[in-house]
């Protein structure tokens, strides 16, 4: 009896010990402007994204400053310096591979948009849409790591009321983060959002005037820090303490 315990014991002792993640790296940290995933919604906020004002690239940059300094710390675990991640030359080669350069963006007819914009340095992987060979590939990279992070930055429309055919629009920003294994498996997510103060009228679903949907983008963010700010760090660290890098599952 005294042998099978102690064997028990040894056997918990091991996957306990292969659960732990011993050190992590941010792999890419972005946003999306683009508000719909609908295409007769794109086509109508061309001119939206074609708006060379309709600059992201600050929010991204705050987001990032809030990652690392609120969150990336919340996790029981050290990360790489994010100066070894992004002057890697190994690391920039993946870029090639991306979904965002191989895809859709890479067609001509998709210029105008280029949906996507990087914090200072990162790639753009985006897992959902089927980056998991790049994320895999990155541990060849940093082989001193036996997880990765990607943080990013969506933002989508809703309804907020309607009557009839005339409804009230209003965009929700929302901050991911996510942890995946040597596997490409995501072993931790967090999803938090937060919506625009203000709204926009829409006619039969569509809004009329999409240009009046840019200051909304920067005000669901802006709502979307103070409130991270405020009750994030706490939530994270527990979250954080539970992650398993052994019971991962596909991204989607």
């Amino acid at each position: 009896m005294k042998r099978i315990l102690t064997a028990l014991i040894v056997i918990a002792a091991v996957t306990i010990s292969e659960a732990q993640i011993k050190k992590c790296a941010v792999i890419s940290v972005f946003g999306n402007r683009n508000l719909s995933d609908n295409p007769l919604d794109t086509k109508l906020y061309e001119a939206l994204l074609k708006d060379s004002s309709f600059d992201i690239s600050g929010t991204v940059a705050e987001f990032e400053t809030l990652v690392n300094k609120e969150f990336m710390p919340q996790f029981p675990f050290p990360f790489k310096d994010k100066t070894e991640v992004v002057n890697n030359d190994e690391y920039k080669a993946l870029d090639s591979i991306t979904i965002y350069k191989t895809y859709a963006w890479n067609n001509s007819k998709f210029d105008w948009a280029s949906p996507f914009i990087a914090a200072d340095g990162y790639l753009k992987i985006a897992p959902w849409i089927g980056d998991k060979d790049v994320i895999k590939k990155s541990f060849e990279v940093f082989p001193d790591v036996d997880a990765v992070l990607i943080a990013y930055l969506d933002f989508n429309i809703f309804d907020n009321v309607g009557i009839g055919g005339i409804s009230s629009k209003k965009v929700r920003a929302n901050a991911n983060i996510k942890v995946f294994n040597k596997e490409g498996k995501r072993i931790f997510k967090l999803k938090e959002g937060a919506s625009s103060k203000k709204g926009v009228t829409a006619l039969g679903g569509f809004v009329l005037d999409p240009k009046k949907l840019k200051p909304m983008v920067f005000d669901s963010a802006e709502k979307l820090f103070a409130e991270m700010k405020a009750k994030m760090p706490k939530k994270l660290a527990k979250m954080a303490k539970k992650i398993d890098k052994n019971a991962g599952e596909d991204d989607k």
